[in-house]
């Protein structure tokens, strides 16, 4: 088979209509979790904002169980019916929800960021905490924007989209190597995504590769945040 003679929109057998209306109904069929997905995003953002890395470990466990629970329902169940690649992304989902379970097993030997001086806490969130926040915050607002109905929103938690590019900024955060086991699957979701909505003709194409495009540089910001050391204010 010549795989180079296809286009994304051969490999994509069903149209952007469509697509909204899966979402629809899997947001209406699954509302309890839409809601408790949304909230364990504040909190989420609330755990990486203190920059304590023994946190990380809470936050990791619960991404991981984001993706199990996305891989099942809404690819597996609900995409599966339409797209012939879609019990091959539940399965990548599927290993990249253990991976995040594993890591948040794993012993820590670095740190986030600095840490200051008892009484003194550093006041502002780490840079890819931005990242996570759009994630969490900004997405559904700008699919709205765009004019997507707000039942077809993705939502973090258990929208796609919003879940992949919210775990490469707390694969960002991570310290050591095991960071670099938690970006392949979110990453490759990301170009699928871009790649699907781009047939769609979406005007949000673009939106899925901001979080592949800035985990390096917020990767980058965090290491060198961690080894910086802390400046802290005179004592009066």
């Amino acid at each position: 088979m010549d795989w180079l003679g296809y286009s994304p929109a051969d490999l994509v057998p069903f149209s952007g209509e469509t697509w909204l209306a899966l979402l629809a109904r899997y947001n209406e069929d699954h509302l309890p979790a839409v809601i408790a997905g949304m909230a364990l995003g504040l909190v989420l953002l609330r755990l990486t904002a203190g920059r304590s890395p023994r946190l990380l470990r809470p936050v990791l466990a619960l991404l991981g169980l984001c993706w199990l629970w996305i891989s099942w329902t809404f690819l597996h169940q609900a995409l599966g019916t339409l797209l012939w690649a879609a019990d091959w992304l539940a399965w990548a989902f599927a290993v990249q929800g253990a991976l995040l379970l594993l890591c948040a097993g794993l012993p820590y030997t670095g740190a986030m960021t600095p840490r200051p001086r008892l009484g003194s806490p550093l006041r502002y969130p780490p840079p890819a905490w931005w990242l996570l926040a759009t994630a969490v915050l900004l997405w559904p607002v700008l699919e709205l924007a765009v004019g997507r109905v707000w039942t077809a929103l993705g939502w973090f938690g258990t929208g796609p989209d919003a879940t992949a590019a919210g775990t490469l900024a707390v694969a960002a955060m991570t310290p050591g190597r095991r960071a670099w086991l938690l970006l392949p699957v979110p990453v490759l979701w990301c170009l699928v995504s871009s790649a699907m909505l781009g047939v769609f003709e979406a005007p949000l194409w673009w939106l899925p590769l901001v979080a592949p495009l800035l985990v390096g540089p917020l990767s980058w910001l965090e290491r060198r945040g961690a080894q910086d050391p802390v400046r802290l204010p005179p004592s009066a």
